[in-house]
């Protein structure tokens, strides 16, 4: 009979954690805080020219911070917007196509420099197929042709269409809408857990949808009309195993030498 001792035991005991922790790293989350001054992974989009009022083109970059972030940062300094009646908030979008998420949280830092329309995009396969939540301080536009919810607002919304209406609102707060500070560091959470979306900011305000047309896509960034800094953009699948590599690994370790 074959017997193996306790020690070839422990080392492949040793070896598995290894690889589990290896595996628990990369599904505890990504984060990109654009330190290295690259945008490998990122694909720039700007909607159709017959979908803007302003044709760009966008001019996504990393720079030094100007508003109140930390080191380098994402920068969008274009007025780039549509559509041409000026009513679905499109312009330019900056997609992370290092990979694909169904259910997750993601967070990241903003800072705006204008009074217009940012947001969040997800479930993005294209175009014309994503969700997204944005917000506008602005008033415009007022009244709003497609949904007759002009801004200032809150929405969140699934794009349908690369046409008129190009989205369909999920919902949208208006009334209760507090104006996002510009000029400032500001914070977005977006959770999204089996086709139930929330958005939260910073000062605590919200917005909540559920639609489950879409599953698994890209993330990423929309804006319309704004310039706008982004850093520290972490996404975290939910359900991501909170293992910690030093202590696990210097408990079996400390069992290895144990069974010498």
């Amino acid at each position: 009979m074959f017997n193996i001792s306790k020690t070839c035991k422990v080392v492949f005991a040793f070896i598995t954690t290894l690889f589990i922790v290896g595996f628990a790293q990369s599904s505890e989350g990504i984060v990109l805080d654009f330190e290295s001054g690259s945008l490998d992974g990122w694909e720039v989009v700007d909607e159709d020219a017959a979908n803007l009022g302003d044709l760009g083109p966008s001019t996504w970059e990393i720079r030094d911070s100007q508003l109140g972030l930390d080191g380098k940062v994402l920068y969008q300094g274009s007025n780039i917007w549509g559509s041409p009646p000026d009513s679905s908030l499109m312009g330019t979008f900056i997609i992370y196509k290092g990979e694909q998420f169904t259910n997750f949280t993601l967070e990241v830092d903003v800072a705006a420099a204008d009074n217009d329309g940012m947001g969040l995009v997800w479930a993005y396969t294209d175009t014309d197929r994503h969700y997204r939540a944005i917000m506008i301080n602005d008033k415009w536009p007022d009244p709003n042709p497609v949904d007759g919810i002009g801004g200032p607002f809150m929405k969140i919304a699934k794009r349908i269409s690369d046409e008129e209406p190009w989205y369909e609102l999920l919902t949208a707060v208006k009334d209760d809408y507090v104006p996002y500070a510009e000029g400032q560091k500001l914070h977005w959470i977006l959770e999204v857990d089996n086709g139930s979306f929330t958005l939260t900011r910073e000062d605590g305000l919200s917005i909540s949808a559920e639609d489950s047309e879409y599953g698994e896509g890209y993330v990423g960034i929309q804006l319309y009309a704004q310039q706008a800094e982004f850093d520290n953009f972490t996404i975290t699948p939910l359900g991501a195993a909170a293992i910690h590599p030093v202590n696990k690994m210097a408990a079996v370790w400390g069992d290895i030498k144990k069974g010498r």
